[in-house]
């Protein structure tokens, strides 16, 4: 169980590649015009930003970047979130 408690952080990086399926399954069969290339860019640096302040063995000055990158991009997404 050390391990896990050790490595939780690897959750955060998981999220990426898993997100970028989910984003080309998503946008299958549409034209490059009709994606939303801005969006999906501005949900992978948030989940790059996540992982990277998550992660231990970054720097502080690294974390702490990341971290304010992740606190101005949260009021963001939600602010300017697609209507369903």
């Amino acid at each position: 169980m050390h391990w896990l408690k050790d490595n939780v952080y690897l959750a955060s990086w998981l999220a990426i590649p898993v997100a970028l399926i989910g984003m080309v399954y998503q946008n299958r069969g549409k034209t490059s015009a009709e994606v939303d290339w801005n969006r999906s860019l501005l949900y992978i640096a948030f989940l790059v930003a996540l992982a990277a302040a998550f992660t231990p063995i970054f720097d502080t000055s690294a974390r702490t970047t990341a971290g304010l990158l992740v606190s101005m991009l949260i009021p963001f997404l939600i602010i300017d979130r697609k209507p369903r």
